[in-house]
């Protein structure tokens, strides 16, 4: 695993939940993809938790639609939270993704 960013895999009865963290952006993409392709195949409820990232770009926001998009079209639940340091919230929130995030 790539020591920028790390993604925590927790599999529990019909619910799969990545937890996000560090340099979360263009750079890391697809070992990002590469990671959730070979753990999520969206038969199970999703549950994304992202902490405090240290980079977050709008290839990560677009990971994170582009999950629950699949995830309505299984007929499966997505959620997603975060914390983010003042800055981090700033942005996304500027940006207009604080509602996809629940912040």
């Amino acid at each position: 695993m790539d020591s920028s960013f790390s993604i925590d895999v927790k599999k529990e009865k019909e619910q799969t939940q990545l937890l996000f963290a560090g340099d979360l952006n263009i750079n890391h993409m697809s070992k990002i993809k590469s990671r959730i392709a070979e753990t999520v195949d969206f038969s199970d409820n999703l549950n994304i938790h992202v902490t405090n990232p240290s980079g977050i770009d709008i290839t990560f926001i677009q990971l994170i639609y582009s999950l629950k998009k699949t995830c309505e079209a299984h007929g499966k639940s997505f959620k997603i939270n975060g914390n983010f340091s003042e800055e981090m919230y700033g942005l996304v929130s500027n940006a207009g993704f604080d509602k996809l995030f629940k912040l």
